[in-house]
């Protein structure tokens, strides 16, 4: 998988995985990323809800059908885009 952004293609680990996360969370802090869901409840449900629509994603962004499997990078980018997802 392609992913647009580099920070997400460099991930193939679940130690990968753990520090973009703990990067994210620190990038949110620091207000160098915006969260627009930014209540737990709300950022869960905006993962859930872009999970399941993310075929959009992958057919006009990607090029190509979303995985059976996720790898570490898909988790990865399903939390990047619950961030913003409405």
């Amino acid at each position: 998988m392609n992913w647009p952004d580099p920070e997400l293609n460099a991930i193939a680990t679940r130690e990968d995985l753990a520090r973009y996360l703990s990067g994210l969370a620190a990038e949110i802090r620091d207000g160098a990323v915006t969260a627009e869901n930014s209540a737990t409840d709300a950022f869960v449900d905006s993962a859930g809800r872009w999970t399941k629509s993310m075929d959009a994603f992958f057919e006009n962004v990607l090029k190509e059908p979303v995985p059976d499997a996720p790898d570490w990078a898909m988790v990865a980018a399903i939390f990047r885009a619950a961030l913003v997802y409405e």
